[in-house]
């Protein structure tokens, strides 16, 4: 008869197992639009439900295929859309970070997978993102002025959304909509004392990714 596992060997073993990369939310496939570096792209994600962390993404750029470029990630609570609105001003902004990505095999098309800061969104909340393109400048979805575009599935919406030739001033242009290209990957947060209940393999499948 073969000895039971201890728990810290059901924990090593848990450890080692393959981690999801969460839920993928897809926003505009293609583009058909862009600006020039220094240009923002603004949108809101709004939590369908539960508490959710968005950890990675795809976004389109006027890059060269396989060219680095970089993006500086903006968060405030409530809507960052509008014209006047929450982008002529830093009020109520917090810069996440700069981040590198890299274009995928095509020229102006979409970048691989990026590593962001996470943007945190909770239980039933809105928050505007406004992305800062460098080096290369926004590539995206839109020509004229329709409604702004909507995509959502059970626990994350976006809507996208604004474009700023001189994002937080009141000077530039602003062109609306302008829709993101690319795609959100997102980690729902388990709700508390959902861990409790689900033991200690659930607790490894459903908890949150750590960050280095």
């Amino acid at each position: 008869m073969k000895p039971a596992l201890t728990a810290f060997a059901c924990i090593a073993s848990l450890a080692l197992a393959p981690v999801a990369m969460g839920d993928v939310l897809n926003a505009n496939p293609s583009a058909n639009n862009g600006g020039s570096p220094g240009w923002g792209l603004f949108f809101d994600l709004t939590s369908n439900g539960p508490g959710l962390d968005v950890t990675h993404m795809t976004t389109a750029s006027s890059a060269p295929a396989f060219a680095n470029f970089n993006i500086e990630i903006y968060v405030r609570d409530g809507s960052g859309l509008g014209n006047p609105g929450p982008g002529q001003s830093f009020d109520g902004w917090t810069s996440l970070g700069v981040t590198q990505a890299t274009q995928g095999s095509t020229g102006s098309g979409i970048s691989e997978l990026i590593d962001i800061p996470d943007i945190a969104v909770g239980a039933g909340q809105t928050v505007g993102v406004g992305i800062i393109f460098t080096v290369s400048g926004p590539r995206y979805f839109g020509t004229g002025s329709p409604p702004w575009q909507i995509f959502e599935d059970a626990n994350l919406k976006l809507t996208t959304g604004d474009a700023r030739s001189a994002p937080f001033t009141n000077g530039g242009s602003f062109f609306s909509s302008r829709g993101l290209v690319g795609s959100l990957t997102y980690e729902v947060i388990p709700a508390p004392g959902t861990l409790a209940l689900m033991g200690i393999g659930g607790f490894f499948a459903a908890g949150r990714r750590r960050r280095g």
